[in-house]
């Protein structure tokens, strides 16, 4: 059998994941790969298969300095949740068993986080991304476009776009998970459309159960399902008495999506009582002021700024034509509709992560109107092609370089501007006074629907009254150290309190309640109170549901608007000098023991 170039195509995208794995080693650095979100998508695998505790009560799962394998939240009860559904731990599964047992069979620990862990995770996103280019190979094969026209296809968006960096760099993300089950379901949408089959539905529902308990907006999807081979009103009309003449298909279609979210309706009801659960807390949408023009083309985190490959995507929307028609109506609505839901998420830049990484699943769809505008070119004269290939090949430099320069940190995770964009351009090391042009967003002003989540610019130190203590009593303040860094409450590290923060955002706020003359409680903005653990080496913790003695402090004020803070045992808390973090053992007041009361 003749090797097919789109093939050959797969491979070459393939091979260029791989080798950028090789390259970076990720997984022999104590921090990555089993990083961010990861803590989150990933916990329920090794909670439930390596240490029997899906209720996270038996440990705080620390395993190095400064490094927690399991990020709990916790409920206003205080019992502690997994944030994320448990879809992309089902995908993991396979991998995660086979690293497991890896581990049993040699010297590597059976932690859950070993090499042989962080290996077989990254071989997993390789894996499904090699599905999911295979299956929009096949789709648009289906769809009648040439080989080559496939293969070019696959290649741009493959080495062109941020799917390259989902797929190595910043894998095990679940972009490019879904991104597979995005192509799967597309083709089975298809195949149904021609046979109606039961066999058919049922794989179509057990696709969106398992895209939704991924990310459960991206049940959008469906939208494709719906409207496939819609070109007019009579068209409309006819797909509602089409769907009732199939009832059987489609009800089975529901039974299977329901199915597939069972376990995670008996891990909410195990872990908080409730069948349903929403585990974001304070997060969440603001459908009345979506930031598409920001999400679209900001320098801070625009789709089309970091991956200018896809605009030839939306070009060739326009040249579905002909049999290609009756895809235009779904993919259209499946675009407006996902950037609107998108965009309109509190942190529409999507955190610490290159380019706009939310938009990377549908590359599976939008891939089609990108071959579109591919077999167009082709047709007309050859200045039209090296035009386009030209900036097609720029754009693969571009997003290779830039995926390098995310990694080396010269491309800010999230707080680009313009004019860092154009000085850092082209350079893989940091430039001089990089952080003067960095413009770090606010989670705080974003979870109150401040857009843009400028830049916190800080406020006044609190005066000194002889009642400070009460002056702030349920007003949020930030505690900013000696060292210019603001005390965190931070989550990752079983909620220790550290004075290494540059932002003052969430683990950052806290709240002062007067206690009494001169004394005082603090509480974090998990709803925790600090606490001086007498029993643990008086670490500072913020996970008290209740305020006792040991979480008790006398507020003393000092020169210059600076405070200490004396706990129950005679000591001072204390900024640790090498850690920087927070212990109340410090027998007198010097520059590690002061601390600023910070307006919010």
């Amino acid at each position: 059998m003749k090797l097919q170039l789109s093939s050959i195509a797969i491979a070459i995208v393939i091979f260029v994941c791989v080798l950028i794995d090789l390259d970076l080693k990720n997984w022999k650095k104590q921090d990555r790969v089993i990083e961010w979100d990861i803590h989150w998508y990933y916990s329920y695998l090794p909670a439930k298969f390596i240490y029997d505790d899906i209720t996270l009560s038996k440990s705080n799962y620390q395993f190095y300095e400064n490094y927690y394998l399991i990020w709990p939240v916790y409920t206003p009860e205080g019992k502690k949740i997994i944030k994320t559904t448990m879809g992309l731990a089902i995908l993991y599964a396979p991998f995660f068993f086979v690293a497991h047992s890896f581990a049993f069979l040699t010297d590597y620990p059976e932690n859950g986080l070993s090499e042989p862990y962080k290996i077989f995770l990254l071989l997993s996103a390789i894996f499904y991304l090699l599905i999911g280019l295979d299956y929009l190979k096949k789709t648009l094969a289906h769809l009648k476009f040439s080989d080559i026209h496939i293969s070019i296809t696959i290649l741009l968006i493959g080495l062109g776009t941020n799917l390259l960096a989902y797929s190595s760099q910043s894998a095990p993300m679940p972009h490019v998970y879904n991104f597979c089950l995005f192509s799967v379901f597309i083709y089975q949408t298809i195949k149904w459309y021609e046979s109606q089959s039961i066999k058919t539905a049922l794989i179509l529902g057990f696709l969106i159960g398992l895209i939704s308990l991924i990310r459960p907006s991206n049940i959008l999807i469906s939208i494709f399902f719906i409207f496939y081979g819609i070109t007019s009103l009579s068209d409309l009309r006819e797909r509602f008495s089409f769907f009732i003449k199939n009832y059987p298909s489609l009800i089975a279609m529901s039974i299977i999506l329901f199915l597939v979210w069972i376990p995670q309706f008996i891990y909410w009801k195990t872990t908080t009582g409730k069948y349903l659960y929403y585990s974001y807390n304070e997060e969440g949408f603001f459908f009345n002021s979506p930031q598409i023009i920001k999400g679209l083309f900001s320098f801070r985190k625009g789709w089309l700024t970091y991956t200018p490959m896809m605009a030839f995507a939306l070009i060739g929307i326009y040249f579905l034509k002909g049999e290609l028609k009756k895809l235009r109506l779904p993919i259209v609505l499946f675009f407006m509709l996902n950037i609107y839901v998108i965009f309109s998420w509190w942190c529409w830049w999507y955190g610490g992560t290159y380019g706009q990484r939310s938009m990377v699943d549908s590359y599976a769809l939008m891939a089609i109107p990108f071959a579109s505008l591919i077999k167009y070119t082709s047709e007309k004269k050859w200045y039209y092609n090296a035009m386009l290939y030209s900036i097609a090949v720029f754009f693969v430099w571009l997003n290779i370089f830039q995926t390098y320069q995310f990694e080396l940190g010269s491309l800010h995770y999230e707080g680009m501007t313009k004019e860092l964009y154009f000085k850092q351009f082209g350079k893989l090391s940091k430039i001089n006074d990089f952080d003067k042009y960095v413009d770090l967003p606010s989670n705080e002003e974003a979870k109150k629907g401040n857009s843009w989540g400028s830049k916190y610019t800080g406020g006044d130190a609190i005066p000194n009254t002889n009642n400070a203590e009460t002056d702030r009593s349920g007003k949020p303040i930030l505690l900013k150290a000696i060292n210019g860094k603001y005390v965190v409450d931070d989550h990752t590290k079983g909620s220790n309190l550290y004075a290494n923060s540059d932002n003052p955002w969430e683990w950052e706020t806290f709240e002062i309640i007067g206690a009494g003359k001169d004394k005082i409680n603090i509480r974090s903005s998990a709803g925790k109170f600090v606490c001086a653990d007498q029993e643990k080496s008086n670490v500072v913790v913020a996970n008290r549901d209740e305020a006792k003695d040991w979480e008790t402090f006398k507020i003393i004020n000092l020169e210059n608007g600076f405070v200490a803070f004396l706990a129950t045992n005679g000591k001072y808390l204390s900024a640790d000098k090498e850690s920087l973090q927070l212990f109340a053992n410090s027998d007198s007041i010097g520059d590690q023991e002061k601390f600023l009361l910070v307006e919010k």
